[in-house]
């Protein structure tokens, strides 16, 4: 089972403050339990109605299950594509419907849990502005990287109403460390960051 986490990547708590589990669908019944509770619900007592697997009112019974397992057994399955998160079937028809991704990433030729999140990221997501929002970002393809916000320069005395070294733009600068330019993640920040912001990118290796 894993945590359940919000769109920011944070774990959701309980009232107790402990991680919410998901749980995931209940499991669908089998042939067995299902004609047992044919059997033992529906059928009224009596000797007419005899509640044994080898009659031939209990062989019409598990011929009955046989179809509605398979039914039972696809509807658990489909649970899981209430969303691209855990989606399998349904991962194509999503993709279908968000769209072509507008930074040009191709998530067929990513591995299924990296695919799973990056749709379901589009899916979801919106614009943050936080420094937990953009390193989600990061997490979410396996991406290590950092963000440094720097002080601006001050030279001198300081005087009131006076830019000497530094404007009030730069109070709005990110350096973003990212590990190299194969990552495909300057596109998306950049069109998720705030307009007043500028984004200058690092790389720990440019090759």
């Amino acid at each position: 089972m894993s945590v359940l986490l919000d769109t920011s990547g944070t774990a959701l708590l309980d009232q107790g403050g402990d991680p919410l589990l998901d749980q995931g669908p209940p499991p669908p019944r089998t042939r067995e339990q299902i004609m047992a509770g044919f059997m033992g619900s529906l059928l009224p007592p009596g000797w007419a109605f005899p509640h044994v697997a080898s009659s031939n009112l209990g062989v019409v019974a598990n011929a009955l299950g046989i179809s509605l397992e398979v039914l039972e057994g696809d509807i658990a399955a489909l649970a899981w594509e209430i969303s691209p998160a855990k989606s399998t079937l349904l991962l194509d028809d999503y993709e279908a419907v968000l769209g072509p991704d507008p930074c040009g990433r191709d998530p067929t030729t990513m591995s299924l849990e990296t695919r799973q999140a990056f749709d379901n990221g589009r899916w979801v997501g919106s614009a943050g502005t936080s420094w937990a929002f953009f390193l989600g970002l990061a997490t979410q393809i396996g991406v290590t990287m950092t963000i440094e916000e720097p002080e601006p320069a001050i030279c001198g005395v300081a005087v009131c109403g006076v830019d000497v070294c530094s404007t009030i733009a730069d109070r709005f600068v990110w350096v973003v460390t990212l590990p190299n330019r194969e990552t495909g993640l300057e596109c998306p920040i950049k069109r998720n960051n705030p307009p007043d912001l500028t984004v200058v990118f690092e790389y720990v290796s440019t090759t």
